[in-house]
């Protein structure tokens, strides 16, 4: 017997699920912007072009499609429900058959019509049930993703940058590449024993013997996809719902959500290919970038330096490099930071530890002496140091401006090709 409480809450429970729908709806369909913006700002602060955030932005815009497609199909279907609760209130004998005079099968369709009170009943389940399941999806992907990220990325982050290897040695050593790629797949296929008794509602733990080897298996996983926060509505949905449906459901969910995954990963990544031309590259030294010319581009999301124009007609090298968080550590150890303190102004040492920083050279010719200032980029806002190199000692024709760093493993930061009048 339930509580008189829990009746009533369950009564009332629709009006808490149009607030909570309609508050988190809005936020919701706002997000998908918000996650590509900081996408874009992951790659140019913090570990430059990566994978690993356009899987995290794809896999986090999916579940906000999901949980917006079910909530916007729950407001519909509380809108209806809504109108026939007050329909019910002002004609409570309903439809009035004699009224209409229909005849033949017209009269029949309307006789079986359900009359207000199964019809609000039926409406109430699907609105809850569809409500509780949306919230079920989206959990769903994000603790599929949570498993992935502590199991496998987590570990091998660890291993490569703390151990004594690193991420450039994975193509040099093979033996390496055999050892992450052995690991990455041993952990996926637990994950899949895992997906395959998900799947099959439970099929692992319906024999005796296969259940005693599972359970340690799935205690791990459960805690690793967070499933304590949704476990109840997948147990509600398999028990009270016909399997072959919600098996074929889950299949449909899960085929859907990896095409979304794929998609909403590659847009608006600035990765992604953007045709499948097979005599086309995009490596250093062999694609001609607009983002380093401020006459071309006028100021990339993803910049490292530029200079005024492709085609120089000045003696003057305009040269604006981009400065990343991701770089001040190695630049404090390079100018012993902390020990100079005392010597100059705050503004003027860190000027100091990155001229020491960044090298630049034209072709093979080293400037020494740089001019820096720290410098705000008009157009998107990067913030870094830009000089004035004098290059008129340079022949009409092509060169190059390089940028490199110093005691830094991956030395050479860009390139920029230029002809110069």
């Amino acid at each position: 017997m339930l509580p008189k409480w829990l009746q009533k809450t369950q009564h009332n429970s629709w009006e808490p699920e149009i607030f909570i729908s309609g508050i988190v709806l809005f936020g919701l369909l706002q997000l998908p912007e918000y996650l590509n913006e900081f996408r874009l700002y992951f790659k140019r602060e913090v570990f430059g072009l990566s994978n690993n955030v356009d899987n995290f932005v794809g896999m986090m815009i999916t579940g906000i499609q999901w949980l917006s497609f079910g909530l916007i199909l729950h407001l519909f279907f509380r809108g209806i429900w809504i109108g026939l609760v007050g329909l019910s209130y002002v004609f409570p004998s309903g439809i009035k058959n004699e009224n209409l005079d229909y005849q033949g099968k017209f009269k029949n369709r309307i006789n079986a019509i359900p009359d207000f009170t199964d019809q609000i009943i039926r409406l109430e389940k699907i609105s809850s049930s569809i409500f509780s399941i949306s919230y079920f999806l989206f959990m769903s992907i994000l603790g599929a993703y949570s498993f992935v990220v502590i199991s496998i990325i987590i570990p091998v982050y660890f291993f490569l940058y703390l151990g004594p290897y690193g991420i450039e040695d994975l193509a040099n050593n093979p033996s390496l590449a055999q050892t992450v790629n052995s690991f990455t797949i041993g952990v996926l296929c637990l994950g899949l024993i895992y997906m395959f008794d998900f799947l099959s509602l439970g099929l692992l733990k319906k024999w005796r013997f296969a259940a005693k080897i599972y359970y340690p298996l799935y205690r791990v996983v459960s805690v690793l996809t967070f499933s304590h926060l949704y476990r109840n509505i997948y147990y509600i949905l398999i028990s009270n719902f016909k399997k072959w449906k919600v098996a074929a459901f889950i299949l449909g969910f899960i085929t859907i959500t990896f095409f979304l995954v794929g998609f909403n990963a590659n847009t608006s990544s600035s990765s992604r290919k953007l045709s499948q031309l097979e005599f086309y590259g995009g490596t250093e030294g062999t694609f001609h970038s607009s983002s380093a010319y401020e006459n071309l581009d006028g100021g990339s999301s993803y910049q490292r330096a530029s200079i005024q124009s492709d085609i120089v007609k000045e003696d003057v090298l305009r040269l604006f490099i981009t400065h990343y968080s991701y770089y001040d550590d190695s630049v404090k150890v390079l100018c012993d930071y902390k020990e100079m303190l005392s010597s100059y102004s705050t503004d003027s040492l860190k000027l100091e530890c990155l001229s020491q920083f960044y090298m630049v050279s034209v072709d093979d010719s080293t400037y020494s002496d740089i001019n820096w200032r720290f410098h705000l980029h008009q157009v998107n806002k990067h913030r870094g140091i830009i000089a004035y190199l004098d290059i008129s000692q340079l022949e009409r024709g092509s060169h190059i401006v390089e940028i490199n760093h110093k005691n830094w493993p991956r030395k050479r930061y860009q390139q920029i090709p230029f002809y110069k009048e």
